[in-house]
């Protein structure tokens, strides 16, 4: 059989709807390792979160490779050590709370979280930050000083309010990118969130970083799997872009094929097995 990297996004990709694995994938995973092959997980997950995932997956004891945070720490089981690892600077960290907090709810034009590993910190409540924290087994606290931030930030998310016209939203977008863009990734997610990341940082950047690390024992033909916005760096990087079933249309147009089956029908584990080792 022929060697492959796979890399997969997790949630609407890898993950069923309700977070878990079935046994069809988990064995699938096995066996792409012992050809000799790997199945990465590349996601905006936590890499303290996704440990936890690539277990269930057995990853951690087949001396695998995971991605989180969007390919801003890579982690290799095998030897117990980075890749890679980029954080957000503390400069930029106190600039954004000092230009977005207001101590009165109803003036925040914007809320803003700061991710680590282990916390989100926010300017407020929020049910949606506080479910996903769970999912990612996160802390979530809300602050009112950036002096509270003890941790490492991995990314910032600015979100504006519910119902903020295109234009106001853009006023800001272009502000943040205007002032940090030459030095920092900033990214457009749903015409409401601008993300902010390390230099370079997405999911192609991470296969590039990926492929080179393992360039000695290759060659491989890769594979790339997702369903949504931040995939797109991905289905770029590889040689095969696969669209899942149930992705965005605008990634479908995009990938090299998709898969006949979505996320919750065990389809990268499916498209793998059905089109890639019966090649």
């Amino acid at each position: 059989m022929k060697k492959i990297i796979a890399f997969s996004d997790c949630d609407g990709t890898l993950l069923f709807d309700d977070y878990k694995f079935s046994d069809y994938t988990i064995i699938t995973v096995k066996n792409i390792y012992e050809n000799g092959s790997y199945l990465i997980p590349i996601t905006a997950r936590t890499l303290k979160n996704l440990k936890n995932i690539a277990k269930q997956l057995k990853i951690d004891e087949l001396g695998g490779i995971i991605a989180g945070n969007n390919g801003a720490q890579i982690f290799d089981f095998k030897t117990g050590k980075y890749i890679l690892n980029k954080i957000v600077d503390k400069n930029i960290i106190d600039e954004i709370f000092d230009l977005y907090y207001t101590e009165a709810d109803e003036e925040k034009e914007c809320k803003v979280n700061f991710t680590s590993e282990e916390i989100v910190y926010s300017f407020g409540e929020s049910e949606n930050t506080k479910k996903w924290a769970k999912i990612m087994e996160q802390q979530f606290k809300v602050i009112s000083n950036s002096n509270e931030i003890v941790e490492d930030i991995v990314s910032i998310s600015i979100i504006t309010k519910k119902g903020t016209d295109l234009e106001t939203y853009l006023h800001h977008f272009n502000k943040i990118k205007a002032k940090y863009g030459s030095d920092y990734r900033i990214d457009n997610y749903h015409n409401r969130v601008i993300s902010i990341a390390p230099k370079d940082i997405d999911k192609g950047y991470a296969v590039e970083i990926i492929n080179n690390y393992l360039n000695s024992s290759g060659p491989y033909e890769t594979y790339g799997f997702g369903d949504s916005y931040n995939d797109f760096p991905l289905i770029a990087a590889v040689d095969y872009g696969i669209a899942m079933k149930n992705a965005l249309d605008e990634l479908k147009e995009t990938a090299y094929d998709i898969t006949e089956y979505p996320n919750y029908q065990d389809g990268v584990a499916r498209y793998i097995n059905d089109k890639i080792f019966k090649k």
